[in-house]
């Protein structure tokens, strides 16, 4: 198998999970397929895998962008 083959089969069960999932009720598992669907979807694109492994890994993870907001917790007890 290469990657144009395995491609063509992530594209594959994409529309199942899309086409199952426009069959179901509403409901929670019908919100689940279509949402397994999505990440499918945005897998089939180029790049797509480094762009979930930084958002997922918090040490590609660039941080917030001002941290002193995030890390000063006693500052404002300070105040009263």
């Amino acid at each position: 198998m290469n990657k144009v083959e395995l491609l063509q089969k992530i594209s594959a069960l994409a529309t199942e999970c899309h086409t199952l999932a426009c069959e179901l009720d509403i409901g929670d598992e019908r919100t689940e397929m279509f949402e397994l669907y999505e990440v499918l979807r945005r897998a089939q694109r180029r790049g797509a895998a480094g762009e979930m492994l930084a958002a997922t890994n918090p040490l590609l993870c660039p941080g917030i962008a001002d941290d002193e907001e995030w890390t000063d917790f006693d500052e404002d007890e300070d105040e009263d």
